[in-house]
């Protein structure tokens, strides 16, 4: 099993937290691996937070359907 996931490689392929957070017009969003804009946020820690609170709530979701 060891030997399978050092070859897993999808871990290298989740787009970092800096690649999701962007700014249009002067408010922030950030986007989900489907490509959907979330926002608007005023300031870029609001969306870093609520990035991190999407991905925590999309861990637990995985976590309960196991």
């Amino acid at each position: 099993m060891a030997d399978i996931r050092q070859h897993d490689h999808t871990r290298s392929m989740t787009p970092s937290r800096s690649n999701r957070i962007f700014t249009d017009q002067d408010l922030w969003y950030f986007r989900t691996r489907e490509a959907k804009a979330i926002g608007p946020f005023r300031y870029k820690s609001e969306a870093e937070g609520n990035l991190d609170r999407f991905m925590s709530q999309l861990k637990e979701k995985l976590i309960q359907s196991r």
